[in-house]
């Protein structure tokens, strides 16, 4: 798996994986976050190059967003969300985020378990935000003090792994 960051050319890309997602983002969309100041956007390739996730991140001020994560269905839980959501940490971080906050539906049990296993704790809930009877919830990771090298160990700390 090669992680790095994304490019103009990879929206087409981009587009496909979002036909996978519940509430797809536009070209527009994408090409706002690919151009946009204070962003940050994963592309995570196979073995063959072809692309199997993205994830968008964005800073503002001293507050990190995660936009988004996307994999595609059949590489799901194989550790591409986890790279790349580590990946956006250590940036945050690196930029001098003191925290970072993402929205997630509230019945995405695995997104919820794999934030929650990187200090993601929940703060507030959005009722209906991805539409009626969806709630998101709003996540928060505190990363002032925090140690880039460190954030791939978060997850082990919590479930007492060594």
């Amino acid at each position: 798996m090669i992680v790095e960051t994304a490019a103009p050319s990879d929206l087409p890309d981009i587009l496909a994986l979002e036909a996978h997602f519940g509430t797809p983002w536009s070209a527009e969309s994408w090409l706002q976050e690919l151009s946009g100041p204070g962003r940050l956007i994963l592309v995570a390739r196979g073995r063959e190059g072809d692309t199997i996730g993205v994830a968008a991140f964005q800073l503002v001020d001293d507050v990190a967003d995660l936009h988004r994560i996307v994999v595609a269905p059949h590489q799901r839980r194989l550790g591409f969300a986890r790279v790349m959501l580590v990946a956006g940490l250590q940036w945050a971080i690196g930029e001098g985020a003191h925290r970072m906050l993402l929205e997630v539906e509230d019945s995405n049990d695995a997104a919820i378990q794999l934030y929650r296993g990187f200090g993601f704790a929940p703060v507030a809930t959005r009722p209906d935000y991805y539409g009626p009877g969806a709630d998101a919830l709003i996540l928060e990771r505190r990363l002032e003090g925090v140690d880039a090298d460190s954030v791939g160990m978060w997850e082990m700390e919590e479930s007492g792994d060594e």
